[in-house]
């Protein structure tokens, strides 16, 4: 959730029902977001113990996976009305060569709801082809693979979706909105046996897609003090900036601390963007990618500066989790709007201007690599192996706790820091003597759950095994 906020209040362990504003007091951006998250987490814990971990309503069942061109003539639109000639012709030609319908209708997952209103083929999805192994060429002669369905949740800003703003008042960025995004995904699974024995290996297939352990973050900005003379205190044990702020940690390239993986961090939770007013212009041979913007930030304090680092993304970049090398500004010309950066883009990202292409900075400074992330450095130790953000704000790693685990982190896990100039200090759990609390992620949450599952010859043949390891159930009252 990379929007403006203050801070995120919301722990389903304090049990809280709802919040009660009172009068006279002052509102807050945390207490209406913390009711929301209340009310979010009841209905979706409330679904998942009736469904279970997945399971759509027999009448409406979403996100059937459809090879037969048969059946694919029978379909109708979410209002069941019949499809659009043009759409029927596209879905039908599409088949084969690995290619297959996705079906309209309701799932949950983990008691969120996914809808799907327009059937669509695979390959015809926000951000396809998610890998180079996504693809039906690379899935030639794979042997068994699982089609599952992929389940998060994401923040728009106005930059994402521009009917957010009203025009009457002048278009202000007010709220945002949060999406539940899905993706329909293959996973290669080898010789599993997910084919021939459906649901009961599909589990134990999807399992390998979450971290064998959580990775866990500990915050601080006071220092403990080592000085024994008591009249005297460290200048540097405290948060020194002069706003408070949302620290945002933000994983950027996955695997383990000792396999590469790195991260990124921002003082405004990563709220600050710009959209492009048009596609980025790549000079190869300087290595350099030059983009005109549609604004330079609202003020001095959240917009760019020379020397910092920005991540050229769109809706594409964004659903397949991409994780490039971040951008250095070179210049900038106020008067046309146009920034020169170090480096190039993910190839095709920000060309097309209906994907929401945007700059979206972050705050590492000159602490950052070559590619404009920091190592991710892992420490058991709470007294050492802390790393510096700014402002005496420092995190630490935590290898994993479990014997012999190890931290798999995941492109877009992230952790929340406010820091508050009042008390000089983050607001992150921990008694004053002790080390703070190694905490996992905040977000993002995936959650998954078995469509079908087959295989593809040499030929780019795809033939479902089992074509359908989805749940179903009936109404209560028949």
């Amino acid at each position: 959730m990379k929007g403006d906020f203050s801070r995120d209040t919301f722990d389903p362990a304090n049990h809280y029902t709802r919040v009660l504003i009172q009068q006279g007091r002052v509102q807050l951006d945390a207490d209406l977001n913390e009711q929301a998250a209340i009310t979010r987490h009841h209905l979706q814990t409330l679904a998942a113990d009736l469904i279970g971990p997945h399971g759509g309503p027999v009448a409406d069942l979403g996100f059937a996976v459809i090879t037969d061109p048969k059946d694919v003539a029978a379909l109708s639109d979410a209002y069941g009305r019949p499809l659009d000639p043009a759409l029927l012709a596209r879905l039908q030609n599409g088949l084969g060569r690995g290619d297959f319908v996705i079906g309209t209708g309701r799932y949950y997952v983990a008691g969120a709801l996914c809808e799907n209103d327009t059937p669509l083929l695979y390959s015809d999805q926000a951000g396809y082809p998610f890998d180079a192994a996504s693809t039906p060429d690379a899935l030639r002669g794979a042997g068994e693979f699982l089609i599952y369905l992929d389940v998060w949740e994401r923040h728009l800003g106005y930059a994402e979706a521009a009917e957010l703003r009203e025009v009457a008042l002048g278009g202000p960025d007010t709220a945002g909105r949060a999406q539940l995004s899905w993706q329909v995904r293959i996973l290669v699974v080898g010789s599993t046996g997910v084919g021939s024995t459906g649901q009961a290996a599909a589990p134990a297939a999807l399992a390998a897609l979450a971290p064998p352990t959580v990775a866990s973050l500990r915050a601080r900005a006071k220092a403990p003090d080592t000085s024994t003379d008591a009249c005297q205190i460290d200048p540097a044990a405290s948060y020194r900036g002069l706003e408070n702020q949302l620290y945002r940690v933000e994983v950027h390239d996955p695997g383990t601390a000792a396999g590469g993986a790195t991260f990124k961090w921002s003082r405004e939770n990563g709220s600050v963007v710009m959209g492009l007013a048009g596609p980025p212009a790549v000079d190869a041979a300087a290595n350099t990618t030059t983009v005109e913007l549609l604004t330079l930030g609202r003020d001095e304090n959240l917009g760019l500066v020379v020397g910092g680092w920005v991540e050229l993304v769109d809706d594409g970049y964004t659903i397949r989790h991409d994780a490039a090398a971040l951008l250095r500004v070179h210049s900038i010309e106020p008067d046309s709007l146009t920034v020169l950066l170090e480096g190039a883009p993910a190839a095709g990202v920000g060309v097309d201007d209906t994907a929401h292409p945007l700059l979206r900075r972050w705050d590492q400074g000159d602490g950052a690599g070559p590619d404009g992330t920091v190592a991710i450095v892992e420490s058991a130790d709470p007294t050492t192996g802390w790393l510096d953000l700014e402002d005496g704000v420092q995190v630490q790693f935590v290898p994993g706790f479990l014997p012999g685990g190890t931290n798999t982190y995941r492109t877009g896990d992230y952790w929340l820091i406010p820091a508050r100039t009042a008390t000089g200090d983050v607001d992150w759990p921990g008694e004053a003597a002790l080390a703070p609390q190694a905490l996992p992620p905040h977000g993002e949450t995936h959650d998954y759950a078995p469509l079908a599952a087959g295989s593809i010859n040499a030929d780019g043949m795809l033939t479902l095994t089992a074509p359908d390891l989805r749940r179903r159930f009936g109404p209560l009252a028949q």
